[in-house]
């Protein structure tokens, strides 16, 4: 990536440069029309030229995406691809199908009650689109194609009773549960771990990158920048501001209707039937004396935002100006020169210098894209002034490392703690299902005497819960959060609906709190038949739109393994 830093410099150059492109591109461009395209991809087998792609990219845009900043090729690929699956299965528009989208369309545009002829609509389309009326028919026939194809799928999908009732009996029958939670930090002190297995555990995780959400232990660190700043405080600009008696009395006279209004008392019935003049409320407003510190402060406030931004940009124009220059004044001369403030940030999570996109947010909170600002820039290239929160900064990278492994020597201390971790949650698993895998039928405070042996003597808390159903997916993660556990317990809820009362059982839970727990189901509440029959055709509807997007999600990645657009060209 060229920098920015680079194009102030070059500024002249680049322009020319364009300037020559576009008038050599004016000459030669219709002579590239007469030379053969190689394809750019192929759907089911037929080749899709660069052209052809490029016509219907640009008439999706134009009508359907005219104001979206984003990439739209992998979007309109994917619209093609399925206007050919449609081919494929016979589908096709009829010219008054067209008819009516195109009107609907209008509709869209102008709402139903606008009435607008047809050559009037054609005219405006035209023009605001910048397509001409066949390619405008041509786009809505495809986006027409496209919304049949999706119609006849989604139709096909059926659901009996008898699917939908198991289904809302799975989703609504609850479990009601005493647990006994062994916590793998309650084993950590009676593991032991040798050199060996520390080393081993370290090389198993190193080039992974650590995600303690999902219970996955990791030491590979992302890559990361080392930056100087010189911060212009708001704070310490508005204790310098100063604000006249003067300023203070204008301020509030121009703004005392909009912020020191006193809402007036609401007249009695009787003033209110009587309609008299003398009976309108009187409006009145908060005294001078009793919002003066705020207004004071307020333009303070004002007085140093405008202070901060004539100060770091009359810096940033230094920095510009020495840019090309082999002496160049520090950052620390900079903000001596300029009285701001020096400092290299730490992150607020680790204390290191070195800075990881993440530590950005807490490092200049509110700023926009700051990480993107700093790992775009090369060693030593300024920013430009970046406001903040706290006031506005300029940095520059003053170091910058790749994403690696971190040395076992910087985090020995987590790897050990990690490692003990593991097997403190193996030894409780062990525990759990020595006890519950006797053959021996128990009863819970047989296994709590048992427990307390096999545990060195420890008390292990007994939880007993409310009713809570099966675990339900989540961004694709399974959940269940247990109250009487403060857990979320995905796995506990799954081990409650295999057991019958009674019954004991174990589940692992490896995200959150790393726990093994012994699970005694009390009782399970089936699913009330007679709020499913209420609630029917609700439920169905669901369930119903649900199955639908599920199968054609995996219908349209079936449709995308027949399609492949080479990756140059996106």
């Amino acid at each position: 990536m060229v920098s920015s830093s680079w194009f102030r410099r070059h500024q002249k150059i680049v322009y020319s440069v364009m300037i020559f492109a576009m008038f050599v591109w004016g000459i030669s461009y219709s002579a590239m029309e007469l030379i053969p395209q190689k394809p750019i991809g192929k759907i089911q087998g037929r080749k899709i030229t660069q052209n052809e792609f490029a016509d219907m990219l640009g008439r999706w845009q134009r009508l359907f995406f005219p104001q979206e900043q984003q990439s739209v090729v992998s979007l309109v690929w994917k619209q093609l691809m399925l206007v050919e699956e449609a081919g494929r299965m016979g589908i096709a528009v009829t010219d008054q199908e067209a008819e009516e989208g195109f009107l609907r369309l209008g509709f869209q545009m102008f709402g139903e009650a606008a009435n607008i002829d047809r050559n009037t609509l054609v005219q405006f389309l035209c023009n605001n689109f910048r397509l001409n009326q066949e390619q405008i028919m041509r786009t809505l026939r495809e986006a027409l194609l496209v919304e049949k194809l999706d119609s006849f799928m989604r139709s096909s999908v059926k659901m009996t009773s008898e699917e939908i009732w198991q289904r809302y009996s799975m989703e609504n029958e609850q479990a009601k549960i005493k647990a006994i939670a062994l916590k793998a930090r309650d084993f950590v002190d009676s593991v032991n771990v040798t050199e060996d297995e520390i080393r081993a555990f370290y090389e198993k995780h190193r080039n992974e990158e650590d995600n303690r959400d999902a219970g996955k232990p990791g030491y590979k660190l992302p890559d990361r920048v080392k930056i100087e700043c010189v911060v212009a405080n708001l704070e310490d600009f508005a204790k310098l501001a100063v604000v006249s008696e003067d300023e203070i009395k204008k301020y509030y006279e121009e703004n005392k209707d909009a912020q020191y209004k006193i809402a007036a008392p609401e007249p009695p019935p009787a003033a209110k039937a009587d309609g008299a003049d003398d009976n309108k409320p009187v409006l009145s407003y908060k005294p001078l004396a009793e919002v003066k510190e705020d207004i004071q402060t307020t333009l303070r406030r004002q007085k140093a935002t405008e202070k901060v931004s004539e100060v770091i940009g009359t810096m940033d124009e230094e920095v510009y100006e020495a840019m090309d220059k082999t002496e160049r004044p520090s950052f620390k001369d900079l903000a001596n020169k300029y009285k701001l403030v020096y400092e290299i940030p730490k992150s607020k999570v680790t204390g290191s210098e070195y800075l990881t996109e993440k530590d950005f947010l807490d490092v200049l909170p509110g700023a926009e894209h700051p990480a993107q600002a700093a790992f775009s820039r090369e060693v030593y290239e300024p920013s430009t002034p970046i406001a903040f929160v706290a006031g506005k900064v300029v940095f520059q990278v003053i170091d910058k490392k790749p994403s690696e492994a971190a040395p076992l020597e910087e985090v020995r201390n987590v790897v050990v703690n990690d490692l003990k971790m593991e097997k403190g949650l193996l030894k409780a698993k062990e525990i759990a299902e020595k006890i519950t895998g006797s053959t021996k039928a128990m009863t819970l405070d047989e296994t709590i005497n048992l427990l307390k042996t096999e545990g060195g003597g420890k008390q292990f808390p007994v939880s007993e819960t409310d009713y809570f159903a099966r675990p339900m997916k989540i961004f694709n993660k399974e959940s269940r959060y247990i109250e009487a556990l403060k857990e979320d317990c995905p796995n506990v809820a799954k081990k409650a609906f295999d057991l019958k009362a009674g019954q004991f059982g174990v589940a692992q839970e490896t995200t959150g709190e790393k726990a093994c727990y012994i699970v005694n189901l009390l009782e399970r509440k089936p699913a009330d038949k007679i709020a499913f029959e209420r609630d029917k055709d609700n439920v169905t509807k669901r369930y119903l739109a649900e199955k639908q997007e599920a199968i054609m999600s995996e219908w349209q990645i079936g449709v995308g393994r027949n399609a492949e657009i080479y990756t140059r060209f996106q």
